[in-house]
């Protein structure tokens, strides 16, 4: 029923507890998983350089490498991706590409205010996605 899984993650808290998860359903599955992370380009062309956003797309292939070496001694399948764009709109181009069964993506740490004007990406995968969509909330600060 899931054989491909994809899991998008960024930068912040919950990036490797939310691969911890996708990794622990994946390997209970025999499924494939793809990890994908999204450099979002700043709104105005100008609030950024060249410079800067190359320092983004390499600091995000890091990550992604960085997290699918993390696993590669285990009996998974993993993949990576960089995109750039909208997250929302590039994690389901990702999911369609890999024929993606579930999307499993961290709780965003968007403020309340910015996720009730705009609303946040899980939000935006849940109300777009056509397969399931599990969010895997923060680690708890106690921890």
């Amino acid at each position: 029923m899931y054989d491909t899984i994809l899991v998008a993650v960024d930068d912040g808290d919950t990036a490797r507890e939310t691969l911890e998860h996708a990794v622990a359903v994946a390997e209970r599955l025999g499924a494939t998983l793809h990890v994908v992370t999204v450099v979002e380009p700043p709104g105005s062309p100008m609030r950024f350089g060249v410079e800067e956003v190359d320092a983004l797309n390499r600091a995000a292939t890091t990550l992604v490498d960085d997290l699918v070496a993390a696993y590669a001694d285990r009996d998974l399948e993993v993949h990576g991706d960089v995109r750039r764009g909208k997250p929302a709109e590039q994690i389901l181009a990702r999911a369609e590409e890999v024929d993606a069964d579930m999307i499993l993506v961290g709780r965003s740490e968007a403020s309340e205010l910015e996720s009730a004007i705009l609303g946040s990406t899980p939000d935006r995968l849940v109300r777009l996605s056509s397969v399931p969509v599990a969010i895997v909330p923060e680690p708890d600060a106690d921890e």
